[in-house]
């Protein structure tokens, strides 16, 4: 979405992973109930997105400024280990029994080729045509020919979206067409 955060935090080690999101608020602000509610929907959706938050609050960092930053330093590293284990779940390989192969059966499907750098957790028009083409042939690099629609779901995983919008369905849907026009004239 188009949140406004007050600092972000990236990864050390992993160029374009957004890890802890920094909110600087004073207590006004956060009486009001509309900006309570955003704030909790905000964070929910990037918490989905495997952010962390965490909140400097004017008063503290005035009258306490060397222990809000111990605490931001600290709320950094938990938020890189949680983005580190996220991503060792996520990328551990699951092994696949043996199963015999009929010899009347089509070859199985080849490994995917490396998958692109192109980082999740962005608005869906931040992301470059190429960059969502790019994509697309990864899936495809496979050989399994799966459908637009499981290209679909397999993209909106793999971009950290919590829901399918009409703008996303749309861009990838072109980028789908795009990437295969462009396969079958490399052919």
């Amino acid at each position: 979405s188009r949140y406004r955060i007050d600092l972000v935090a990236m990864h050390p080690q992993k160029p374009g992973r957004f890890v802890l999101a920094i909110e600087c608020d004073g207590a006004s602000y956060h009486s009001a109930p509309t900006a309570r509610d955003r704030d909790r929907l905000r964070q929910q959706q990037l918490e989905a997105l495997g952010w962390r938050f965490h909140r400097i609050w004017s008063t503290d960092w005035f009258l306490r400024r060397d222990e809000e930053v111990r605490r931001v330093l600290a709320a950094f590293g938990d938020a890189v280990a949680h983005a580190d284990s996220l991503d060792t779940v996520v990328s551990i390989p699951t092994p696949a029994p043996a199963v015999p192969v009929p010899v009347n059966e089509p070859p199985a499907a080849r490994e995917r080729s490396p998958r692109p750098n192109v980082p999740p957790g962005r608005s869906i028009d931040d992301y470059s045509s190429r960059e969502l083409q790019s994509l697309v042939g990864w899936v495809l690099s496979d050989g399994r020919l799966p459908t637009d629609e499981e290209i679909i779901s397999e993209l909106v995983r793999e971009l950290g979206f919590a829901r399918r919008g009409t703008r996303i369905v749309a861009a990838l849907t072109s980028a789908i067409a795009a990437a295969k026009r462009s396969q079958s004239g490399s052919v």
